[in-house]
Parts: C-alpha cells; structure tokens; sequence
C-alpha cells in the first residue's frame, strides 16, 4: 500500500448529537433554511441488524473486563475478517442465499484503507485515540461484547484522524454500523462539502422510517425495508464513483444519483452529523479509495477482495458478499477454461492455528457458494488459506489489520 505523507493535514469527518429539546428549538429553521433531507459509512460486518430487542449498554467493571479479556485472546474464534465489519446481527439474513440477493445490492468496499476503528484498542470510558473531539462528551462504550463510541452529551462532534487530501479520491467508499437505542427524530446526517458549501448531504432515518439524500435540485426520499429503524443496528454505506453517489442501509440501495451538483464543487470534506439526547453510538468506521471498475477484474491474473464477508469466527459467506461474488461468477462463465485458487487471509488478532484454520475454511466457504449457488464447477476451483503469515499492511494498525483481512483469487 502507498504511503501516506505523515506531515499532511486531516480529511474532516463530523458527527454531531442533538437532544430532543435542541431538535424543538430549531424546527422552524429545518422548515424554512434547510433542504428537504437537513431535518433531523469482509473482517467483515461485525454484529449487524438485529434479530431482538436492543439490550442497554452494560458498562459494569465485571462484564467490560471479561469482554476485554475474550478481544484480546481471541476466545471468540478470531476477530479477523473481510471486509468491513461482521456483526451477529447479520446471522439474521445468513439464511438468505447469495445469489438471491437484489443486484440493486452493488456495494463493494474500497480497497485502499485509509482509516478503520472498532475501538478496541481504546480503553472503555475514554475518548478514542484516533478521533478529535470538537463539542461533547465522548466515551467508548461496551454493549453485547462489541466496542461502541457513544455520545453521552446532548450535542457531539468528532472528526476522524485522517491522511489529508486535497479532495476526496474520485472513487471511495464510507461505512459504518449506527445505532440509537429509542425512538429520536433524524439523528444521522452526513454531507459532501466543497469548504463550507454542501455538494449533497443525506439524512437517516428520516420521518422515522426512510432516507432522504438531497444534491442540487435533486432530492429523494425512500422508504427502509423492515418499517421502524429504532433499537436497531444499521450498517450504513457509502459509494462514490466519479460524480456519481449511491447510499445503502444494509442490503438496500437507498439512494443512486449518476451526477451530484456539479455548481458546488468537488468535494474536499466528509460531514457526519449526529443529534439525539438517547446516546447513539457508532463503531466499525471504514473509509476506503478505490474500487475503481474494470472490464476484466483478472487483468493481473489475481483479484485481491475485501468485499466477501463472514460473520466474527465464521466460515459461513454473507449475503454482503454478493457483489464480489456475481463478477467473479459472470467472469468464469465467460471464460469457461479459467481455474482459480482461493485463499484467505486474516490479521494476527486471536490464536494462529485457529485463524490459519479459519482462513482455510472461509476459502473452501467461498468455493462452496460459487460451485452450488452460481453454477460454476467445483472442480475450477482450489482453496487454501494463510491464517496472519501473508501480510500487506501494518497489523500494528487497525487500518493495517483490516487490509490484512481479505480474500485472494489466482487465476492458475
């Protein structure tokens, strides 16, 4: 991976909490100066949308201590995935197969990370290292197992410590779980800005039940599958090609504009704003350059992806990884006499012998979905895997240990 010049600014990244009360207060503004949207981003997919009724944030010593212990000695299996985060949650559409999943799914993680954090390497109860804080009160927070950031301000605002650019790359992508735990207006709005002019913004949940994105002239306002988005964790995505912009809620394309405003500008800057009085939180925070796409994606004989995803500990391919998987599939029926290796790859967090056990079955995993699911022979394909012995990045870094984490196809 390119480095990054250490003495360059940082690409701002905002989220912003609001209590209910600071919500009255400015209705009439929203009404009247805003855009319609301004009323209220595979390891992969770590503990997504969920199957119960939320459980509240347990900070007791006790448990965040023995949840600390199972992170750091990998007592769950292996924390190393692909892609951007897996989450139990997301067992909830394990059933669905792969190649069910709607083609209006296309999203596939950027492949040069720039910034990723899970917040495990921070202490509960602290700010986070790799973020700045602007206004509030930050925390990280257990809930479930899984490390959260939480705001326990009414207001909030952090940015994410990240390399400068002097514009956002042409193709990027933008993920994140979100969660706020009870029922609080139009909590999350995240925008493009050129300086301090918005080139689009969109807005989730917004009226409670959709997502709004405005660019321009342009606005739209879409319903979210599955009615109330309350008490739930959402997995949030963002997908910039050129001019174009597509936003997703889970495995729904919720926005897909083929040219954002182009009178405002290119933007140079991420806004993610947050308001509520009822603590959301965020975590698995993944900003990512590329994919740019290609005709041929074995131009250079191997295809490295980070968009097959695995629940934490699994060997078990994700409805996320259906993207990825649909252009290798379309490729090999056009190319008949192609055999491909498989190989999976983790970062060195947990046991070696398990994650090099776990990188051998998630390979065979991924065969099994393209031979029974796709139609493509089994016996086009090898499978091997490599546990944390092939690195490519830094596994002293979360960015590092998430490029670490992916799946490799060789044509043989």
């Amino acid at each position: 991976m390119a480095s990054v010049p250490s003495n360059q600014g940082v690409l701002t990244v905002t989220f912003r909490f609001r209590g209910l009360a600071a919500l009255a207060a400015v209705a009439l503004l929203f009404a009247v100066a805003l855009p319609p949207a301004q009323a209220g981003i595979g390891d992969s997919l770590k503990k997504k949308v969920q199957k119960k009724t939320e459980k509240k944030v347990d900070d007791t010593a006790d448990k965040a201590l023995e949840d600390g212990e199972k992170a750091a000695t990998g007592e769950e299996g292996e924390a190393a995935e692909t892609g951007a985060a897996a989450t139990s949650e997301k067992s909830a559409g394990s059933a669905e197969k792969v190649s069910q999943v709607s083609t209006k799914f296309d999203y596939v993680p950027g492949d040069m990370v720039k910034f990723f954090d899970d917040f495990t390497q921070d202490e509960l109860g602290e700010f986070p290292v790799g973020w700045q804080l602007k206004e509030g009160t930050f925390e990280v927070a257990e809930r479930e197992g899984q490390r959260w950031l939480r705001c326990t301000s009414i207001t909030g605002d952090v940015r994410m410590k990240l390399p400068a650019m002097t514009a956002l790359p042409e193709y990027w992508t933008l993920e994140f779980d979100f969660i706020c735990p009870e029922p609080s207006g139009n909590v999350l709005t995240v925008a493009a800005l050129n300086g301090n002019t918005e080139v689009w913004n969109t807005v989730f949940p917004y009226s409670g039940t959709a997502l709004a994105f405005t660019t321009g002239d342009i606005f739209s306002n879409t319903p979210v599958e599955g009615g109330t988005v309350w008490g739930k964790v959402h997995h949030v995505m963002f997908m910039a090609r050129g001019t174009g912009m597509k936003v997703y809620v889970n495995r729904q394309r919720l926005a897909s504009v083929p040219e954002i405003n182009a009178a405002a500008g290119a933007p140079t800057t991420l806004s993610i704003r947050l308001w509520s009085d009822k603590e959301p939180m965020i975590t698995n925070v993944r900003f990512a350059e590329g994919n740019k796409p290609v005709a041929d994606p074995f131009a250079d004989g191997k295809l490295v992806t980070y968009g097959i995803y695995f629940e934490s500990g699994s060997d078990v391919v994700q409805p996320e990884s259906a993207p990825v998987l649909r252009t290798i599939a379309g490729y090999l029926e056009k190319k008949p006499d192609v055999r491909v290796q498989i190989v999976g790859h983790t970062d060195n967090q947990g046991k070696p012998a398990e994650n090099l056990d776990l990188s051998k079955r998630r390979a065979a995993a991924v065969a099994k979905v393209l031979s029974e699911q796709f139609k493509i022979a089994a016996d086009r394909f090898t499978t091997d895997g490599m546990g944390d012995t092939k690195t490519v990045a830094d596994n002293a870094k979360p960015e590092g240990r998430a490029m670490n984490r992916r799946v490799e196809f060789t044509k043989l």
